[in-house]
């Protein structure tokens, strides 16, 4: 609060709150009140007389009352006379005018916290001094929102964010000298230890990731190709789907498999030739399977069969398939005929609710957590926000594009729906940016020390359970060696990435399959 040339000083404030506290005003000499009081903008109740002993000469100053009430939220009398409704929305008014300065010269009274988001959103004045505006899912309704808020400033001046490659200690069921080599992974849906990876050799691993321990391996034994597609149950946290370029789908119970019972302890599911994506629905009664055809496919889980195929849904092949968070019959595709379509199993398979275009072949398409927004990644950089309710653009990132037809870029969303992370193929760089105002935050450098230590971003994910965490599936520039999994934490710092040591032996034309 700035003080007016006419305020009481903060000692005289409290003397006088000292006297009213002890009653010293309620007294019975009579003094008329002033005329430099300035009566006519004194409520009707202060036309009285004041009773008043010994009168303070601040009772004289303008606008003494009000700014009396205003400062005294629980006075209920004034100079014997009781303080009304009209009295304090008088005082209010006069003590917003004369007394007290707003920041940022906004006309109503905000938080300091609110009005530093507003500004990072860029909201105008106007917007900003709406008191009905309520703030996003991403801002002040979530109980961690001052946590997060300062996490992200911390991520912003962080110089290096700590990176460092997954690393396991090795099972018995395998050779331990022989190391993996990942193509796809995926957080696990409820414990966030578990991290679940498929490999070029056909192989699942389920892995903690925070102790290094390999909880399940499950061998190809000639079933699995490269594993393509993962997908954990939500509501059977020990189950998984996984699929292969080879067109094999199957469903784990990764607490009961070892090499002798993979057969025993797993669901076979119809092939689907050429695949590149599997998603479960929310009730985790249904599968998707997309891949290189313009058709999807649709299971049943708990017995495997195929209940439909889904033809011609695109012109092209469809990349990736999602289903939405909460709805179980809604769901996504994104295919490199430029589109994108939102389709509901509940009407006819061949009308989808909305399809909008990208000026690129997409390569992937996520719901947000709330199920609000769909975000669509297309080739070369292309990264856009759609309205999830009818297609409609949200936000376009602006992510700079290099020119190269085979730079697949994926994109995904990182502490709920706050950020928006992006990785290209042909690019040694994750984009962070924000998902309300599409302003780019920072960009994570993966180039390491040495000579060829560059990586390119064949898939990443944001850490679940942990802000401004994420994973890299990160394919090396050198030929001779395997991809890696990074795991990177925004908020703690390195001084450098010296840690990189192993390179992808993937050709270009692996980038384009799955997300």
């Amino acid at each position: 609060m700035c003080r007016s040339p006419h305020a009481p000083g903060w000692g005289e404030l409290f003397d006088l709150q000292n006297q009213n506290s002890l009653g010293l005003w309620d007294v019975q000499d009579e003094v008329p009140l002033p005329s430099s009081s300035n009566s006519k903008h004194m409520p009707c109740s202060a036309s009285r007389k004041f009773n008043s002993c010994h009168s303070s000469p601040i009772c004289y100053e303008k606008y003494y009352r009000e700014y009396m009430i205003a400062s005294l939220q629980n006075l209920k009398n004034l100079d014997n006379l009781p303080i009304e409704k009209i009295d304090r929305e008088r005082a209010k008014a006069v003590f917003s005018e004369h007394f007290e300065y707003q920041p940022y010269k906004r006309q109503n009274k905000e938080s300091v916290v609110r009005i530093l988001y507003k500004r990072e959103i860029r909201a105008t004045h106007t917007q900003a001094g709406s008191s009905r505006e309520k703030l996003s899912y991403s801002s002040c309704n979530s109980p961690s929102y001052y946590s997060r808020s300062l996490s992200a400033a911390k991520m912003g001046s962080s110089a290096w964010p700590a990176l460092h490659p997954l690393s396991w200690l090795g099972n018995p069921l395998r050779d331990e000298r022989r190391s993996f080599r990942p193509r796809q992974f995926e957080y696990h849906p409820s414990d966030s230890s578990l991290m679940v990876f498929g490999t070029l050799d056909g192989e699942v691993v389920v892995v903690n990731h925070e102790s290094g321990n390999i909880v399940s391996y499950i061998p190809s034994l000639g079933i699995m190709n490269s594993v393509l597609g993962l997908c954990w149950l939500k509501k059977y946290p020990s189950k998984l789907i996984a699929g292969s370029d080879n067109g094999s789908l199957r469903l784990y119970e990764i607490n009961h498999m070892s090499q002798a019972s993979v057969g025993s302890g797993s669901v076979a599911f119809d092939d689907f030739d050429q695949l590149t994506s599997v998603h479960v629905n929310s009730a985790d009664e249904l599968l998707l399977a997309s891949g290189y055809s313009k058709h999807v496919a649709l299971y049943d889980i708990s017995t495997g069969r195929r209940l439909q195929m889904l033809t011609d849904l695109h012109r092209e092949h469809i990349n990736v398939v999602k289903f939405s968070n909460h709805s179980p019959s809604i769901f996504a595709t994104s295919s490199f005929d430029q589109d994108v379509k939102m389709w509901d199993l509940r009407q006819k398979p061949n009308q989808p609710c909305y399809s909008t275009s990208s000026s690129r072949g997409n390569v992937m398409v996520c719901f947000s957590p709330d199920d609000q927004y769909l975000l669509v990644s297309a080739v070369d950089n292309e990264v856009k926000q759609l309205l999830a309710v009818d297609g409609r653009l949200h936000l376009d990132f602006r992510i700079s594009s290099t020119g190269s037809s085979q730079n697949y870029t994926r994109s995904y969303y990182m502490n709920g729906r706050d950020y928006v992370i992006s990785g290209s193929c042909d690019e040694s760089v994750v984009r962070i940016c924000c998902a309300q105002t599409g302003r780019r935050l920072r960009d994570i450098s993966l180039e390491g020390k040495g000579s060829g230590a560059s990586m390119f971003v064949q898939s990443l994910r944001g850490d679940p359970f942990r802000d401004f965490n994420m994973s890299i599936l990160a394919a090396y520039v050198r030929p001779s060696s395997n991809s890696e999994i990074v795991k990177v934490n925004l908020l703690a710092s390195n001084d450098y990435f010296e840690k990189v040591h192993l390179y992808s032996r993937f050709s270009h034309p692996l980038h384009g399959l799955g997300g």
